[in-house]
């Protein structure tokens, strides 16, 4: 112990590492248990990948052509008088993406054709 007194620099690098340590642990264990305590019920939390059910607006009389998936969208072709329409479904977080509208130029044919209904 005297040759601890003897070093006085020695003593206050001692305790002031000391009280860090105890500051550092008083900030990891608060942090934990305020994220715990303040974290949303886990029944009312979406699984990952699943959004529940969504709505895609299409006019009246639009008939579904084909569906694919892709990685995590989900695209879906419709026919409505002629036209084509590819809607994209974004599958993790159940929003709609875009629509892509495929109309025929009078220029370039006469008529769209449809592909068979699978």
């Amino acid at each position: 112990m005297e040759a601890v007194k003897e070093r006085p620099v020695l003593l206050a690098s001692v305790i002031v590492m000391g009280v860090l340590i105890v500051i550092g642990l008083i900030v990891v264990f608060g942090t934990v248990i305020y994220r715990l305590s303040s974290s949303p019920d886990p029944a009312a939390t979406p699984i990952r990948g699943q959004f529940g059910s969504v709505d895609v607006p299409v006019a009246v009389g639009t008939a579904v052509v084909r569906t694919t998936f892709i990685e995590d969208r989900l695209s879906i072709v419709t026919t409505n008088e002629g036209v084509l329409e590819v809607i994209i479904v974004d599958t993790k977080r159940g929003v709609e993406l875009g629509r892509v509208r495929l109309v025929a130029d009078d220029a370039l044919s006469g008529s769209v054709e449809l592909p068979a209904a699978e």
